[in-house]
């Protein structure tokens, strides 16, 4: 294993060349839906390197690693799962692994910590999911069908999980009892790979299912109070495949064929929607809406369903979830690795890219000052944000 000291920065290489790179992308991929009357000048290095620590080898001749776990910070440490079968407690300061715990399965999903348990949530390809102790101990498993991917919903001594076979359980969050499930049918012919998670509001679990349809279900006995579609007049990849969110009084889902969506909580009925083809991963962060396609790159929406801005990055790949920090957005690419923005304008402002990109999103720390990403190489990164 090696890795850098505290306080070791990165090269030349790494970073200081790409982000005059950022700053020229901007001015040709970047359009706005209204005049920009004022530029924000930034740092020029945005991101700075703090450590790097190999957690999965993967082999020289492996053509397209991907390493897609997304951790939680838990105090000092970062708790991350990868595709060697471990979740791993790092040490957010210097990189070291404090403890490694073997699971059954490779892990791509987020992780989700219960501060009302005590515990860490981990989900593996294989259908297992895990509670684990900050300290590296199993505390519960259960066995599901199919890969879990996407981040759980905790509720009140409940936690609600979503996998790719479009089945939704509800288990007792300190004994990992099952509670119910939500099964739907998959849809005949091809879907896009991966699936949505679950979102709990007032009572109410909110989740997207790859035959197109958003259905919202009782959070206490998995019973339906309504379903709705989302797909277009497309047959095929009518996926709904990323978790809903709130902006205010709306639901906010995505469809991969029919785009972004505002809905009424109460019944599902839509108050707008736009056109973006392959619309994907939503955030809401203030009173703005973020949405990520493979093509149209990122667009910000208001809650009245207007583009502000978009952003096109059409060799990055699949784009993860932004997260924000003081001005800044951040997110990463499966191809390209990871990229800020303005927040405000979305001018494209610093990537770094270690080889390999990244599909794994970026985790924050709670004082907003560091960041931590798995890159598709197999190797974690902790990163200072200078502001």
């Amino acid at each position: 294993m090696t890795v850098l000291p505290t306080g070791a920065t990165c090269r030349p290489w790494a970073l200081a060349g790409i982000a005059a790179l950022g700053l020229l992308a901007a001015c040709t991929n970047a359009t706005a839906r209204r005049p920009v009357t004022e530029r924000r000048e930034f740092p020029a290095g945005i991101v700075q390197m703090r450590w790097r620590t190999p957690v999965h080898e993967h082999g020289l001749f492996e053509p397209q690693p991907e390493e897609c776990a997304r951790g939680v910070v838990v105090g000092r440490r970062l708790i991350i799962g990868s595709r060697g079968g471990n979740v791993l407690g790092v040490n957010v300061t210097d990189g070291r692994v404090l403890w490694s715990t073997p699971v059954s399965g490779s892990i791509d999903s987020e992780a989700r910590f219960d501060d009302l348990q005590g515990h860490v949530y981990v989900g593996t390809d294989d259908g297992s999911f895990y509670a684990v102790d900050p300290n590296g101990a199993i505390r519960w498993s259960y066995k599901a069908k199919g890969a879990i991917e996407r981040q759980p919903e905790v509720g009140a001594n409940a936690v609600y999980v979503a996998t790719a076979t479009d089945r939704i359980f509800s288990l007792e969050a300190h004994t990992g009892r099952h509670r119910w499930q939500y099964d739907r049918e998959a849809p005949e012919g091809f879907t896009i790979h991966g699936h949505a998670g679950p979102r709990l509001r007032d009572g109410i679990l909110y989740s997207g299912f790859s035959d197109g349809f958003l259905v919202a279900l009782q959070a206490a006995n998995g019973e339906v109070l309504w379903a709705r579609s989302l797909a277009s007049a497309s047959e095929q990849f009518v996926d709904v495949d990323s978790t809903p969110t709130f902006l205010k009084d709306v639901l906010v889902a995505s469809s991969y064929s029919g785009g972004l969506y505002g809905l009424a909580p109460r019944n599902g009925d839509p108050k707008w929607r736009i056109g973006i083809e392959g619309a994907g991963a939503v955030a809401v962060l203030g009173d703005r809406l973020y949405v990520a396609a493979p093509r149209d790159g990122l667009a910000s929406v208001s809650a009245e369903g207007q583009i502000l801005w978009r952003q096109g990055l059409a060799a990055a790949g699949d784009l993860t979830t932004p997260v924000a920090s003081g001005p800044f957005l951040i997110f990463s690419g499966s191809r390209s690795g990871l990229y800020i923005v303005d927040r405000a304008t979305g001018r494209l402002l610093q990537t770094f890219n270690p080889g390999r990109g990244m599909c794994a999103g970026p985790v924050l720390d709670p004082d907003g000052k560091g960041l931590y990403v798995l890159a598709n190489s197999g190797t974690l990164y902790g990163l200072d944000l200078l502001q």
